[in-house]
C-alpha cells in the first residue's frame, strides 16, 4: 500500500501564526527582544536570542545557548504547550484530507521533531500524549503506532527515508531538500520561512489542504498508474480480510504440519515470490490460510472464466462461479498455457506481476503449472519464468515444498516445508534453478522422514 508521511508543526498546524500571536509577544514583553529575522521559522531564530543574550549580559556563546534553552523552556513547558498542542486547530482541509486517505487505504504516518517528545521523563510522556491527542481532537483518526517522534531534524530525515514513503508533507527547507535529494515526492506547505523554495517535478507547494488546491498537486506527484494499482491492492486486501472468517475452518480441516516457520520472509521483505511445488488444487488455499497474508497467485485462465473450481476441480456451477469471483477480487493472475492455447499471450499478466512486486505485494507462482506429474516422479517440470521475474525485480524466492498425506495416518492432511529464501542476483537462471530444486529435494526428504516417523509413533500407540 502507498504511504503518506506528514509533519505537524508548520504543516498540519500553522506554526508561523502561533509564533506571531503567542511566542514573539511573550519574549518581547519578558525580555525586551525585537524581531531580527522575520522569515525564520523558530522563535529563537526570529528574535536571534543567542546574540541578544550575549550582547546584553556580555557572556560566552555557550552561556548564551543555556539561557536560550531556559527561556524556551519557560515558554513551552506549561500552558503555552497545552494551547499549541491541544487547543490549536489544524489548517483548513487537514482533517478531511487525512481521513479520506485513511479511508482509501493509504498508510498515513505522522513524523514530528518536537524535541521534548523524546525526553525520557514525565514531560516527554505528556508531550507525546498531547501530540497524539492533538490529532484526535482535530478529528483525525490516526493510530498511536503511526506517530513517530524525533529529537532533531536530522533524525527525522533519516526516519522518513527509512520508511520509503510515496509522498511527504513538510515545511522546512532543510528537510525538503534532503528528501528531494532522495527523489522522494514532497509537498511543501507554504510559510514565511520557505518562500525561496521553487516547485519542480518532485515538489509542489500548497497554502491549504482544501481539495480544490490539493488534488492537482497529488496528481502531479503520484502517477495515475500508481494510484490505480494502490486501489486494486487495497480493494483486494479488504476482500481478503472478509474471507478470514473461513481461516479457522481451513486450518481445522487440513491441519497443516508446518516446518521451518523461521524461514518465512513474506511479511518481512517487500518483494517476495512464493514458489511451491504443486500437488493439489487446494495448495494456494492452505498456504495462504496458514500465512494469513493475501498472496496474489498465478492460476490457469479457466478458473477466471468459471469453467473450473479450486474445489478438487469440481465443475459445479456455483463452486466455479465462486472461484472465478474470488480469484478476480483477490487479484490473482490469469495464465494461459501453450499446451491449452498455442496462441497464448501472457504479456499483460507478466506486466501485472511486475507491478505488484514493484508495489511490494507478494505473489505466488506454481512453476510446475499443473498438479499432474509423470508416473513415479514426485516433481513435475518447473518453468523457470518465476526465476527470471525474481531476477528482474530483485525479489526474494521463497521455496515451499508440499506433501499431501492421508490424515488417518499422521493426523495431518498436508505437510508444508518452507525452504530458505534466496535471491537470484548475478547467478544464471540455470544455477538458480539448481539451487531451487536442491532445496525442494532436501525438503521432500525431510517431509517424508517426518511422515514416516509420525506413522511409526502412531502404530506404537
Amino acid at each position: 500500500m502507498m504511504k503518506i508521511i506528514l509533519d505537524t508543526d508548520g504543516t498540519t498546524t500553522n506554526f508561523n501564526k502561533f509564533m506571531q500571536e503567542e511566542a514573539i509577544p511573550y519574549f518581547q514583553k519578558k525580555y525586551g527582544m525585537e524581531i531580527v529575522n522575520p522569515e525564520e521559522l523558530e522563535v529563537e531564530d526570529i528574535l536571534d536570542m543567542k546574540n541578544f543574550f550575549q550582547k546584553k549580559y556580555s557572556i560566552t556563546e555557550q552561556e548564551a545557548e543555556k539561557m536560550v534553552k531556559k527561556a524556551l523552556d519557560s515558554f513551552w513547558i506549561g500552558w503555552n504547550f497545552v494551547k499549541f498542542s491541544l487547543l490549536n486547530r489544524f489548517r483548513p482541509g487537514v482533517k478531511e484530507f487525512l481521513n479520506k486517505m485513511i479511508k482509501l487505504g493509504y498508510d498515513v504516518e505522522i513524523h514530528t521533531s518536537r524535541s521534548k517528545t523524546c525526553d525520557k521523563t514525565i514531560i516527554g510522556k505528556v508531550a507525546r500524549t498531547f501530540t497524539i491527542w492533538q490529532y484526535w481532537l482535530n478529528g483525525v483518526k490516526i493510530n498511536k503506532k503511526d506517530v513517530f517522534f524525533y529529537k532533531n531534524d536530522e533524525d527525522k530525515i533519516n526516519g522518513i527515508i527509512d520508511q520509503n514513503p510515496d509522498l511527504v508533507f513538510d515545511d522546512k527547507p532543510i528537510i525538503i531538500d534532503q528528501l528531494l535529494n532522495k527523489k522522494i515526492p514532497t509537498i511543501c506547505v507554504e510559510g514565511n520561512h520557505n518562500k525561496d523554495l521553487i516547485e519542480n517535478k518532485n515538489m509542489a507547494k500548497i497554502n491549504t489542504f482544501n481539495q480544490q488546491e490539493l488534488d492537482p498537486k497529488l496528481e502531479k506527484l503520484i502517477p495515475e498508474q500508481k494510484r490505480k494499482y494502490h486501489q486494486r491492492i487495497v480493494d483486494s486486501n479488504r476482500y481478503f480480510k472478509n474471507l478470514q472468517i473461513f481461516r479457522p475452518a481451513i486450518l481445522g480441516y487440513f491441519r497443516p504440519l508446518v516446518l521451518h516457520k523461521e524461514n518465512i520472509i513474506v511479511s518481512k521483505e517487500p518483494k517476495t515470490i512464493i514458489a511451491p511445488n504443486h500437488r493439489n488444487t487446494f495448495d494456494p488455499l492452505v498456504i495462504t490460510g496458514f500465512l494469513n497474508i493475501n498472496v496474489h497467485w498465478a492460476a490457469l485462465s479457466r478458473f477466471f472464466e468459471a469453467n473450473d473450481s479450486i474445489f478438487n476441480n469440481s465443475k459445479n456451477i456455483h463452486l466455479c462461479k465462486f472461484t472465478a469471483d474470488a480469484f478476480k477480487k483477490l487479484e490473482y493472475f490469469p495464465i494461459e498455457r501453450k499446451c491449452d492455447n498455442p496462441n497464448a499471450n501472457n504479456f499483460n499478466t507478466l506486466k501485472d506481476m511486475n507491478n505488484f512486486l514493484k508495489y511490494h505485494e507478494p505473489i505466488g507462482i506454481f512453476g510446475e503449472g499443473t498438479t499432474k506429474h509423470p508416473e513415479n516422479q514426485y516433481f513435475g517440470n518447473f518453468d523457470d519464468s518465476f526465476l527470471t521475474l525474481a531476477k528482474k525485480n530483485n525479489a526474494w524466492i521463497q521455496p515451499v515444498t508440499i506433501t499431501w498425506v492421508d490424515d488417518n495416518l499422521i493426523g495431518n492432511k498436508v505437510v508444508i516445508n518452507f525452504g530458505k529464501a534466496f535471491k537470484v542476483n548475478d547467478q544464471s537462471i540455470e544455477k538458480a534453478m539448481e539451487k531451487y530444486m536442491t532445496i525442494h529435494f532436501e525438503n521432500l526428504k525431510e517431509n517424508e522422514d517426518i511422515i514416516e516417523g509420525k506413522k511409526k509413533n502412531k502404530k506404537k500407540r
